[in-house]
């Protein structure tokens, strides 16, 4: 425990100094081998075998595809879809929003770059149409949340490789919760329109939103790659990874005619520096999981909960209460590498399916994205919106505690995780 002391004083020093998480964690790791005297060449050792991982690779594809569907004019057609099927609904901008993040997490699984992407749209739209920019902003922080819920993801693809359980289950397993988000988030924002009595934008006839679903029906039909593959058992997660490329070219090049290749070395290299940065923390926090492993801490702290006999509901609310503090202030990467495998074993030991407690490790860590002090996603859209940050936050209260709610209805009824994977068969 002494040794974790250390690793945590040094690693939140750095933190709160702004230097970046990869170098905290090298850093901290390193003073643990200065200390303790640890062979330095384990540092080397765990970092490599820490990625040597062929499930990873579907991250930099998840990254590539995004990037390719976003300039083939995928994500605009989209947009303009939804806006002109909801142009009935009373402040539509704030359900488009929703159904826009749900598809974007259909592409990226990142809730960071999601809510860059459509901060950058949908904010101004939200603006013109009557919400206040500090709600708007607050609102795509929190709906950008379902960027790593609904599959792929890449919380979820480091979360299987740690607990060497079937990733396509953790992603099959992520719908009912993702659109349960989705539904409650709707409900919030139409009750916000009608409380401010937002104009609605006016009805598009039948025949236009036909034909735009008809232009976007390439992109719309992506998730059935995941839904059929999953249950074909047609490919693996990276080959997925790989078909969600290779589909968005074909889609931006070929059917939208919009992607220009000379584009391409630019997304190649924006792909391969995201991917280098999540690689290198995940090195690095494989080194500090495996100084925890070795030091006892998770036989110790197994010890405890059953010498405490929480019982597995107790144990969950635990399990939620740390998750949500480390997803205040860690990355989702190293709370993932560095946490689960501390209570992970006392969960199996528990009874509670890996998948179930896979989907409730991730969306806890993925509310810290909204959560203040810190909160990503928050000073992303903040900075989009130009709101008050003190504003944002009120605003931003509301929709953590929507998210929280769902969180204990996931925690706690494991078929919302479990039934569609069993319903499909999946091993």
């Amino acid at each position: 425990m002494t040794m974790l002391a250390a690793l945590s004083a040094v690693f939140f020093v750095l933190t709160l100094l702004s230097v970046p998480i990869a170098v905290s964690m090298g850093v901290a790791a390193l003073v643990i081998v200065a200390l303790w005297g640890t062979p330095g060449v384990l540092l080397a050792q765990k970092l490599v075998n820490g990625i040597d991982s062929f499930p990873l690779l579907a991250i930099p594809f998840f990254i590539l595809s995004a990037a390719i569907m976003n300039s083939g004019g995928v994500t605009t057609r989209v947009i303009d879809l939804f806006a002109s099927a909801l142009g009935r609904v009373r402040g539509s901008s704030g359900v488009v929003n929703v159904g826009t993040n749900v598809f974007l997490s259909g592409i990226s699984g990142s809730s960071v770059a999601d809510a860059a992407a459509s901060g950058a749209l949908l904010i101004p739209e939200m603006k013109k149409e009557g919400y206040s920019p500090a709600f708007a902003a607050a609102f795509t922080a929190g709906a950008a949340v379902l960027g790593p819920i609904i599959p792929p993801s890449i919380p979820l693809v480091i979360y299987g490789v740690i607990a060497q359980v079937s990733i396509m289950k953790l992603f099959v397993g992520a719908y009912i919760p993702g659109f349960i988000i989705a539904a409650a988030l709707i409900a919030y924002v139409t009750y916000v329109a009608r409380r401010k009595r937002l104009a609605a934008r006016g009805s598009i006839a039948w025949t236009e939103i036909g034909r735009k679903f008809r232009v976007s029906l390439w992109a719309l039909s992506m998730p059935l790659l995941l839904a059929l593959g999953a249950k074909g058992g047609l490919f693996t997660v990276t080959e997925l990874g790989a078909v969600l490329v290779f589909y968005a070219l074909f889609v931006g090049w070929v059917i939208h005619r919009e992607f220009q290749w000379r584009q391409f070395p630019g997304m190649l290299t924006d792909a391969a520096l995201q991917t280098a940065n999540i690689m290198l923390i995940v090195g690095i926090s494989s080194f500090v999981a495996y100084l925890i492993v070795v030091n006892g801490i998770p036989r110790d702290i197994q010890a405890h909960l059953q010498a405490a006999d929480l019982g597995p509901q107790g144990f969950l609310l635990l399990v939620n209460i740390i998750f949500l503090v480390a997803g205040i202030f860690l990355d989702s990467t190293p709370a993932t590498i560095i946490l689960v495998p501390i209570f992970l074993p006392a969960a199996l030991a528990y009874g509670i399916d890996p998948v179930h407690f896979g989907l409730v490790v991730v969306l806890n860590l993925m509310i810290g994205l909204i959560h203040p002090p810190i909160g990503l996603n928050l000073l992303i859209t903040q900075s989009i919106s130009r709101a008050p940050m003190g504003q944002v936050v009120r605003e931003s209260l509301p929709i953590i505690a929507i998210i929280l709610a769902v969180l204990l209805l996931i925690t706690y009824v494991p078929a919302t995780v479990l039934w569609l994977p069993n319903a499909l068969g999946m091993p």
